[in-house]
């Protein structure tokens, strides 16, 4: 549920990043921050600035003290303005206020006026502190290169795979069917043991960049073939055509490619689980990564392929997808 809480107060995203960057030199509380990011009002925009920064995910408050999150622990590593800017507007586009906000931009287009009458039915609180909030909420989403704007339209600029992308409860299965378990808690052979889903280290996955443009591209891809693209607590991403179900695994490798084997071990695990859990035996399996396979390890991709029935696809811009010719039956109407 949406409250007046979930809209920030702050007026410069620029410098609720910069909270995380105070935190991570040791400031912090409300006061320390403030100063850190060359405010002076007795420690009350500190507190603004500090909620909006737990806004968008970068801190979370442990004991009355701000902490930094997997997000805002990348966030601080980036090293140049733009990079930070649009790491910035990946966690505005994930928040459900401004999540909301886009879908509508991306559907409508509306014009300034549109969106501002959009803005104060949506805002739960009092019409007047609507108009204020807008303008923070229109600023931010335009400091951060989301919105394209012309005279008679605010159109979605950038990331629109994630902002079409839509999160399914677990409990529903992947086509609507009911599960015969609950996807937390699910009996292997063991007598005694169950698998449970470290969701925790999946959303540390989640928070890695590479990983998110990963699954926004992938979502745009669906979205381009007027598919719709889904997720929920476990699977970073799936769709369905015509009951046709296509799991994907996300996996970032890094630029020498040396954990490339571990991450496709890990991902052919997660996929057979998943296909099992949400009882879809014929879903099509896909694992997705940012990096191409070397003429050495074709061995690989002829492994997952006839083995294990498992497509690879990779993409070098987050743009385009490739895969070999080996994966396409695999995919069907899923192939890039």
């Amino acid at each position: 549920m949406i409250t007046t809480a979930n809209f920030p107060q702050a007026d410069r995203l620029e410098q609720v990043g910069k909270v995380a960057t105070a935190i991570f030199n040791g400031h912090q509380v409300d006061a320390e921050i403030e100063n850190f990011i060359g405010l002076n009002s007795g420690g009350r925009q500190g507190r603004y600035y500090r909620l909006a920064a737990e806004a968008l995910g970068l801190i979370f408050n442990q004991h009355n003290y701000a902490v930094l999150t997997s997000l805002g622990k990348e966030y601080v590593g980036l090293t140049t303005n733009a990079a930070r800017m649009d790491f910035l507007a990946r966690c505005l586009v994930d928040t459900p206020v401004f999540h909301e906000a886009l879908r509508y931009i991306h559907k409508h287009k509306p014009s300034d006026r549109q969106l501002k009458k959009w803005f104060r039915s949506f805002y739960p609180g009092a019409q007047s502190t609507a108009d204020r909030r807008f303008h923070t909420f229109i600023s931010y989403m335009r400091d951060a290169g989301l919105l394209q704007q012309s005279a008679s339209s605010n159109q979605l600029q950038k990331y629109i795979g994630t902002v079409v992308k839509k999160y399914v409860n677990p409990t529903q299965g992947l086509t609507g069917r009911k599960l015969k378990f609950t996807p937390t808690h699910v009996p292997t052979a063991s007598s005694t043991g169950v698998i449970h889903f470290d969701v925790d280290a999946q959303k540390r996955e989640r928070a890695n960049l590479i990983h998110w443009q990963l699954v926004d591209a992938k979502s745009s891809f669906l979205f381009a073939r007027d598919l719709e693209p889904y997720a929920n607590n476990h699977i970073d991403l799936f769709t369905d055509e015509n009951s046709d179900v296509i799991l994907y695994e996300m996996k970032s490798v890094n630029s020498h490619g040396n954990n490339l084997l571990s991450q496709v071990r890990k991902a052919i695990s997660q996929l057979y689980e998943y296909r099992y859990i949400y009882q879809e035996p014929k879903a099509r399996l896909c694992i997705v990564t940012n990096h191409g396979i070397a003429k050495k390890d074709d061995w690989l991709l002829t492994y997952l392929a006839n083995d294990r029935s498992i497509a690879y696809v990779w993409t070098h811009d987050f743009a385009n997808f490739e895969c070999h010719d080996s994966a396409k039956p695999l995919l069907g109407n899923f192939a890039p």
